[in-house]
């Protein structure tokens, strides 16, 4: 090889260049590592717990959904004036008794529906639905103990409802042969 003047040039030598120094994983910045960890943790638990589905089990309460505001044709109108009084809420406690042996091997709760009178406050529910709080029902109860038929014999039409309801999944011990009783339900209101 010749330089730039015509001259012998020496050939460059071979010349080391340093490897770059990459970080390996042992050298990484472990606090950005923990503010990693934190961070998500932060966000993904309360995420979580949101879409966690709640176990605990629901008080019998009174409670009267709000209407949706509607147009006189029944399509919803966000512009339509809505109702101003409050959802009814009443609290309660149901009791059954019958006439019999005590063989009911299960009650089921009875859950008073109040969504045909969303106009009445919880006060006017006391002094009206649960004024007269006894329901009285006949029901016949097949030899597997479970309840074949209902009949009213007195009550609220509300209260007469849940309590239809609530017989027709209560059970009763099996027994020889079908036998009829009749169950009284008694709504008792609690304090708020």
């Amino acid at each position: 090889m010749l330089d730039e003047r015509g001259n012998a040039a020496e050939r460059p030598r071979d010349t080391q260049v340093p490897n770059p120094d990459f970080e390996s994983p042992a050298q990484v910045n472990k606090p950005l590592i923990a503010i990693g960890v934190i961070m998500a943790a932060v966000i993904v638990l309360p995420i979580f717990l949101l879409i966690q589905p709640s176990t605990k089990p629901e008080p019998a309460t009174l409670y009267s959904p709000p209407t949706p505001a509607t147009s006189p044709s029944g399509v919803w109108n966000p512009w339509a004036k809505t109702s101003s009084k409050p959802a009814a809420i009443v609290n309660y406690q149901p009791r059954v008794s019958w006439d019999g042996p005590n063989d009911m091997e299960y009650f089921a709760e009875p859950k008073v529906d109040t969504s045909s009178v969303p106009n009445l406050s919880s006060e006017e529910l006391k002094q009206t639905v649960f004024k007269d709080r006894t329901v009285k029902l006949r029901v016949v109860i097949n030899p597997e103990g479970e309840i074949d038929t209902v009949e009213t014999i007195s009550g609220h039409p509300l209260l007469v409802a849940a309590a239809t309801e609530s017989a027709k999944r209560s059970i009763f011990r099996n027994r020889s042969k079908p036998t009829t009783r009749i169950l009284t339900y008694t709504f008792r209101v609690l304090k708020d």
